[in-house]
């Protein structure tokens, strides 16, 4: 439990040659328990050795800036909430970060960072006299802080700030956001993410003192080994950007009658279900084996979730969440659990601080969707569709830092951005159609949703097969919920440009199953 002793580091393998990727569009359609597909734009973006710095940037209608309250702890005593007696504390050792010069993030070195150049260095928020900007919209019914189409940029040192304040229990004046709120708020029924050492007395159980927080600090190391960061810089830009409204059916299957499958460039892999593997046959493109394989016992595979140097660059994955991003865990988990939505907010701990912070929603204060976040980092191995492996959250000290920066436009302005893993995230639309919740409140008895969860299960329940347009979960509504998330037209024309240029891919599981009871068919 010494913060000085390296733990086991994750070793990743040799990167596969480019000549392996397609460089081609592939759409994802998938089938079975598990799956993945993987797509690739005609160009490739070009690595910019000189980033241009991020910023606080956005087009809603009004921005508003709020001041911090004093922090009330010290990053060692922060630490010691999370990792208690440095028990679960990761020594990162970054190769883009000085590893192989012995930089190596241990307890003492990352609470120095924090303290001395993050907080106690230049203000990343200077030209907001110290104050953190945020999006206020006139559309104020969305539940966070971006209207309908709207997007909101901070800069790498921004996030890695704001986090920093929030570990160290600082608020913002004025503005309940939701990434101070979910650190403090008590979830009774958690456990510790290392059982053998007991929590400090004096603070309750809540996402800080699980894997939530581990994450969050994994993020600060990662932070403090970044080379765009030294001496104040404020390194690349982090970019959400919310979808407008859905759009019609018809506008939808206008759509589809101009779209061609034959040009989609399909590839599927079936995972974990039988014939493992990538997909072959007439209309379907190459699966690079990189992201297709099975899992073995006791670890997962390589598929659409799994992260690490073999990813397939720019290949975003796709989220399928609740109508807000990270699913139902503020006051109800403090970290790995639910479905794909809840776990995906620990490896990604950029998109868990943009979504919780852009909200100050009473109940459920996260980003809602279908919303991209681009730039983030997926800084966690141990991950696969299936989520059966999750517990392992290794950090990724072959995580990039810089080496995937590409040039980017947004507006009149030019960035770098991370390019590896866009994210997206958004609802399909046939939540609870089957009517399990009733389950948790009492009124159905397990054994009464046994026939339903079974058939389901095996895509064989009726209702999975609903088409017409009076029911609200039918099929044409899920397509909707999809071609609404992923379509240029849904964002702005600021930011359609930053997607042509990371998003190569798309991975997806089997659209619409899993805790929804959809039919992955």
């Amino acid at each position: 439990g010494s913060s000085r002793q390296v733990p086991r580091l994750h070793v990743p393998p040799a990167c596969p040659p480019l000549a392996a990727m397609r460089s081609t569009l592939r759409a994802a359609l998938f089938s079975g328990a598990c799956l993945c597909a993987e797509a690739g734009l005609k160009t490739q973006p070009k690595t910019i050795p000189s980033p241009k710095q991020g910023e606080f940037l956005t087009n809603a209608e009004a921005t508003k800036a709020f001041a911090w309250t004093d922090t009330t702890r010290s990053a060692r005593q922060a630490m010691e909430i999370t990792f208690p007696r440095s028990a679960g504390w990761a020594n990162g050792c970054f190769w883009e970060g000085g590893c192989s010069d012995g930089q190596v993030m241990t307890q003492e070195v990352v609470a120095d960072w924090v303290e001395n150049e993050l907080l106690g260095g230049p203000d990343p928020f200077a030209d907001h006299s110290g104050k953190v900007p945020v999006p206020w919209p006139s559309q104020n019914d969305t539940g966070d802080q971006l209207g309908d189409g709207q997007y909101v940029g901070y800069s790498r040192r921004q996030i890695c700030f704001i986090t920093a304040k929030a570990l160290l229990g600082a608020d913002t004046e004025g503005y309940k956001n939701g990434l101070t709120r979910i650190l403090n708020t008590t979830v009774g029924h958690c456990g510790s993410p290392i059982p053998s050492v007991p929590r400090p007395s004096d603070y309750q159980p809540s996402a800080l003192t699980g894997e939530f927080g581990i994450s969050l600090w994994n993020l600060v190391s990662a932070c403090a080994a970044d080379p765009s960061l030294k001496d104040g810089q404020h390194g690349p830009l982090v970019l959400a950007a919310k979808g407008k409204a859905r759009a019609d059916v018809e506008e939808v299957r206008e759509a589809a009658g101009r779209a061609k499958l034959a040009e989609a460039d399909l590839a599927a892999c079936r995972y974990n279900d039988g014939d493992a593997g990538p997909v072959t046959g007439e209309g379907f493109a190459e699966m690079p084996v990189g992201v297709c394989t099975p899992p073995t016992t006791g670890a997962p595979g390589r598929d659409f979730m799994a992260g690490g140097v073999t990813r397939a660059a720019g290949q975003a994955i796709q989220d399928i969440s609740a109508k807000f991003l990270g699913g139902y865990v503020f006051g109800n988990a403090c970290g790995l659990g639910g479905g794909q939505d809840e776990r995906l907010m620990t490896y990604f701990p950029e998109v868990f601080v943009l979504t919780f912070f852009l909200s100050q929603d009473p109940q459920h204060p996260q980003l809602r969707e279908p919303s991209w976040i681009l730039g983030a980092r997926m800084l966690h191995v141990g991950l696969d569709g299936t989520t059966r492996f999750d517990h392992r959250m290794e950090l990724d000290n072959g995580a990039p830092l810089t080496s995937d920066l590409v040039e980017v436009k947004v507006g009149s302005k030019t960035f770098v951005i991370a390019s590896k893993t866009p994210f997206l995230g958004f609802m399909s639309e046939n939540q609870d159609f089957l009517n399990e919740s009733a389950v948790w409140d009492g009124s159905r008895s397990v054994e009464d949703m046994r026939e339903d969860m079974f058939l389901a299960r095996q895509n064989r329940h009726p209702l999975q097969r609903a088409v017409d347009k009076d029911t609200w979960f039918s099929f044409m509504y899920q397509v909707r919920a999809w071609h609404s998330a992923v379509a240029l037209t849904s964002y702005h024309e600021d930011v359609r440009p930053v997607l042509r240029a990371l998003v190569r891919s798309l991975g997806t599981g089997p659209f619409g199953s899993g805790l929804w009871w959809g039919d992955s068919q």
